[in-house]
């Protein structure tokens, strides 16, 4: 490997910590839940809006990400982004009440842009023959973030319910463990700000700033030397046809011109086609989904065995990524989601709910297992009925103190289908639509319009998988029930496929400057065909191949 090649891996590297630390957060989160909502009292809406907090703060925080990538550059912006997810980490591990909670999740958020701005610095570093797995580096360290938290939800849960001496002695106990939890972030967010030290600013955004000596000598870094000067040429050539620099507007102008077209159409229903697939919802609620299995302290368990072969995917697609190509990987990915979504769906669907009566004894010490007595026996034939009758026997506090021994004693279902069906929507999606989008985003945006570009189509992924899908879960489980609730997941994946089929293009082995070429020219010819409908079906449903002019 060339020195050039490995100075790309490390940089890309340690700037897609972030998602290691995304990653993080998420999964964190989950395990928490059954101990925040007793202690703060909260009801499903409220749950979700713990999820989604982070999300809220990241509207925020994409709507000025572009202005500051391209005011201050793309490293310092992660550098602050690094210095948030800290302060984030600590108020989150001490906060007090759920307000505390959520405006400590809320400053979260305004990191979660690492992301896209990850994908970003990196489209912009990396060789165009390793950018797709460089990319995909991004969703790797996801994976990898989400693994690592909930092997640590469960080592701690299990330390606090076997009363491990290493517990005591650090105070850890059953009502302070989920600040524990949330704390371990503080580590990694310390880490990666330092180790930002170490990259270089992005060349073509010195480029655009009027460094051309400090843009050649970082492509230098990052290209053999016999390619050095044919990388600064084609740079330079992309950005002859502006003024060198374009302001907020004129960068949003320019993003919804008509030559920039196809690519904003893309990158905007690939976001929400990724956002809409349910992902993030089934991350930041996976216990509570195995509860619903009957899973009670197994959860944890198998949130770990479904991280690990998620992680072991998404390996995988980052080694065919650049072989396969972008397009393949997405429609296969695309059919194969919506097909686990379906076996999770009648796995809820044919599933029943009875409490035996023998059962009861164990809840005694917990709540007035009398006022169950009554529906001892009665077989409930959906999760949404069984839940409400319970509620109406004993109360929403007292069902909350309950409901996971109450679910795992209940539920007569075919566990192992619906974990076949998630492990195989993970797999499908850390191998697909995950590392997919941001690589995408990477490579469709040209030059002088991308921190603007790549922001506001994360805007739209952070709206819908982020914030919507996330804070209505718990209330879609609680009053649709899980069966419609994965159903609709489903049919998001069918129509995701349908579109994307559509237009979908391949953009392997491109260059960026290739790639704004091939676009605008497909945009233009829609143009002249003077019908969009027609010019989509002729340019990239019957000819796909034809966008795969290099190899």
């Amino acid at each position: 490997m060339y020195q050039s090649n490995r100075n790309a891996l490390l940089y890309a590297f340690i700037v897609s910590i972030g998602g290691f630390i995304f990653g993080l957060d998420i999964m964190l989160i989950s395990g928490t839940f059954q101990y925040t909502g007793i202690e703060f009292g909260l009801s499903a809406l409220e749950k979700g809006n713990i999820a989604a907090a982070p999300n809220y703060g990241a509207l925020v925080a994409l709507l000025l990400a572009g202005y500051f990538c391209d005011k201050f550059g793309r490293k310092k912006t992660l550098m602050i982004i690094a210095a948030l997810y800290t302060i984030s980490a600590v108020g989150s591990a001490f906060a007090t009440s759920y307000f505390e909670l959520f405006a400590a999740r809320l400053i979260g958020g305004l990191a979660f842009t690492s992301l896209s701005l990850a994908s970003m610095y990196i489209g912009e570093i990396a060789p165009p023959k390793m950018r797709g797995k460089l990319v995909g580096l991004n969703q790797l360290n996801i994976v990898i973030g989400i693994l690592a938290a909930t092997i640590l939800n469960y080592y701690l849960v299990d330390l606090v319910s076997t009363g491990s001496a290493l517990a005591s002695s650090i105070g850890m106990d059953d009502k302070n463990v989920w600040r524990w939890m949330l704390g371990l972030e503080i580590l990694p967010a310390i880490l990666w700000f330092g180790l930002l030290f170490l990259i270089p600013e992005s060349p073509r955004w010195l480029m655009l700033n009027h460094s051309e000596e400090k843009a050649h000598s970082v492509i230098a870094k990052l290209v053999p030397p016999k390619e050095v000067e044919s990388q600064f040429k084609q740079i330079v050539d992309s950005l002859k046809s502006t003024e060198h620099s374009l302001s907020y507007m004129e960068q949003m102008k320019a993003l919804f011109s008509k030559s920039m077209r196809m690519a904003l159409v893309i990158g905007v229903l690939m976001a929400a086609i990724q956002a809409l697939s349910g992902m993030n919802a089934i991350l930041a609620f996976m216990p509570m989904i195995f509860q619903q299995v009957g899973g009670g302290e197994s959860a944890f368990l198998q949130s770990i065995w479904v991280s690990s072969i998620g992680a072991l995917f998404t390996v995988l697609g980052l080694l065919l990524i650049d072989k396969l190509g972008r397009r393949k990987i997405l429609l296969g990915g695309l059919v194969t989601c919506a097909a686990s979504m379906l076996l999770v769906t009648y796995g809820f669907y044919d599933a029943t709910y009875v409490i035996p009566l023998d059962g009861l004894a164990q809840l005694s010490a917990t709540i007035d297992t009398s006022l169950l007595k009554p529906l001892a026996g009665v077989i409930y034939q959906t999760d949404t009925e069984f839940k409400q009758a319970v509620i109406a026997a004993i109360g929403q506090a007292d069902f909350v103190k309950v409901e996971n021994d109450l679910l795992l004693m209940a539920t007569n279902m075919q566990g192992m289908l619906v974990l076949a069906g998630i492990i195989t929507f993970v797999c499908a999606y850390n191998f697909s639509l995950g590392p997919i989008l941001w690589i995408l985003f990477s490579e469709i945006f040209p030059t002088k319009v991308r921190a603007v570009a790549i922001t506001s189509s994360a805007l739209v992924a952070t709206i819908f998988g982020g914030i919507v899908v996330p804070t209505f879960f718990p209330w879609q489980l609680e009053n649709l029930g899980a069966t419609n609730t994965f159903l609709a997941y489903a049919v998001f994946c069918i129509i995701g496929f349908v579109i994307m089929a559509k237009i979908a293009p391949e953009t392997k082995g491109k260059t960026i400057e290739e790639i704004e070429d091939l676009l605008a020219g497909k945009s233009n010819s829609k143009e002249k065909s003077g019908s969009v409908a027609e010019s989509q079906t002729s340019n990239f449903e019957t000819k796909p191949l034809n966008m795969e002019t290099s190899k």
